[in-house]
């Protein structure tokens, strides 16, 4: 392959661009944004104000395409987790996770910057910024890409290539594109969640510590009072985020901010809002919907295109998917490019039909996380399976796991959330039996004697038949966990 174009270069389209190097001549990164020349935010990721925390699963697999990065980030100036603990609070109880590695905590926009660094002083990787790409160049008699046609500044240009890989994020114009060629594409699953939040950054004295990381509160019981995230990260930058789904958005205003941090009255977090000075006034971000584009299962797909990221499929952003899920797919790419050495004709479609695998688990526990919200509402091709029975046995194995001070069970389902482990390692008869022997399963028993859920007994081989079958491979294997 001689040349690749890449739309977007935000970190999915970045790690993209550091795959592809070792299998083409030329990569060209081009990126609507004058890009800053540190760790700055910038118009094309106004999300990147907001938290954005890497899952366990994410960060193994960026710390295997980039070694060393966690200690780059660290040595620069990002929160160290080393020694401290995840504190989560709830109704039925708080829960300490020790964190056992040391593990950089930082803002989006450092971790991009970092990444972007690295990225670019790769030889055949050049990037053109400031310029933004109108539409792609198709020839429909072969079916295939050969460019973009873009503007920079008050010029019109036009620019080929052997491949096109789509990284545009969350504002995505593929589908435009796409229709305005001709193309029919699927109707696309869209799970509406009216999801806002709030964050505001304080300074902490670099002379203080605390014992924790990370502390997460929320409050399942009442779903008008928002769920509160704090976190440190570079430059001893404490991070809070007020969020809530539904349409209940949080106060942007700094009176109001702060009004429901009191309200919320979580003791260590008042101990620390004490000892800080805030930096700026909170910021609002809000999010309709999150959507799946199934183009994997279009009937012609050009040869040449490839979508990767937000591009393909958005997440709903309070559960820290989207960042993961682009990190799986530059892996699955690298695996693939191992396999087939080249980026032939089908490559693209190939990889459109892989990774659609590797999001319809991540998909379907995003609409399990947000389910029960009356305004939250689902729309798909095919039905889900499994979304009110996972979202309850979830709930419930949270609750148990808080009450009984069970960190192991937690992580567990933290696991399973973040695409680490397969639902089928968390839902299935010994924790259900479990659950019942603690009088928790009431609300599971509920489901089933409403018809919702099909009768435990009827389970074979102790899995629930009414949680998808995704293949093992999808996920991490209990040994590495495990450490053996």
């Amino acid at each position: 392959m001689q040349k690749v174009i890449i739309i977007g270069g935000g970190i999915a389209g970045l790690i993209a661009a550091h795959v592809l190097a070792d299998y083409c001549r030329e990569i060209l990164i081009i990126e609507r944004d004058v890009l800053p020349a540190g760790p700055a935010t910038r118009p094309g990721t106004p999300q990147a104000y907001h938290p954005h925390h890497l899952t366990p699963r994410g960060r193994m697999i960026l710390q295997q395409l980039f070694p060393g990065l966690n200690n780059e980030l660290l040595q620069n100036g990002a929160a160290s987790s080393l020694g401290k603990e995840i504190w989560f609070s709830y109704p039925s109880g708080d829960l300490h996770i020790p964190e056992p590695a040391n593990e950089a905590a930082c803002s989006r926009s450092f971790l991009e910057w970092h990444i972007r660094s690295r990225v670019l002083k790769k030889e055949t990787i050049q990037l053109l910024p400031a310029t933004t790409v109108n539409d792609l160049l198709i020839d429909k008699t072969h079916n295939n890409v050969y460019g973009v046609t873009a503007t920079r500044g008050n010029e019109t240009i036009r620019l080929h290539a052997d491949m096109v890989v789509v990284a545009t994020g969350f504002h995505s114009h593929l589908s435009e594109w796409l229709h305005r060629q001709g193309y029919t594409i699927p109707e696309p699953e869209i799970l509406t969640t009216l999801l806002g939040y709030s964050t505001r950054h304080y300074a902490f004295p670099a002379s203080r510590s605390v014992p924790w990381s990370l502390l997460h509160a929320e409050n399942p019981e009442r779903p008008e009072v928002p769920t509160c995230v704090a976190s440190f990260m570079e430059n001893n930058v404490l991070e809070i985020i007020l969020g809530n789904i539904g349409g209940q958005y949080p106060p942007t205003d700094s009176d109001g901010f702060e009004k429901v941090l009191q309200l919320l009255n979580i003791p260590a977090l008042q101990e620390v809002l004490q000892q800080v000075t805030p930096l700026e006034a909170p910021r609002g971000y809000r999010i309709k919907d999150v959507t799946f584009r199934h183009y994997e299962k279009m009937a012609s797909w050009p040869d040449g295109l490839l979508a990767i990221g937000d591009a393909f499929c958005t997440f709903d952003p309070i559960h820290g998917t989207g960042m993961t899920i682009a990190a799986m797919q530059a892996d699955l790419l690298q695996t693939m490019l191992q396999q087939r050495s080249s980026l032939d004709a089908s490559f693209g479609r190939d990889f459109l039909q892989a990774a659609a695998r590797i999001v319809e688990p991540a998909w379907w526990m995003n609409a399990v996380a947000d389910y029960g919200q009356p305004e939250v509402q689902h729309k798909y091709a095919t039905p889900q399976k499994g979304l009110a029975f996972a979202h309850v046995f979830m709930e419930q194995a949270m609750q148990f796991a808080v009450q009984l001070r069970e960190p192991a069970l937690f992580g567990l389902v933290w696991l399973v959330k973040t695409s680490f482990l397969s639902p089928r390692e968390l839902i299935n008869r010994p924790m259900f039996q479990m659950l019942q022997e603690a009088g928790m399963a009431g609300p599971l028993e509920a489901l089933i004697q409403a018809g919702k859920a099909t009768d435990v007994a009827q389970w074979q081989d102790d899995i629930c038949p009414d949680i998808p079958d995704y293949e093992d491979t999808l996920f991490i294997p209990r040994q590495v966990l495990q450490g053996s």
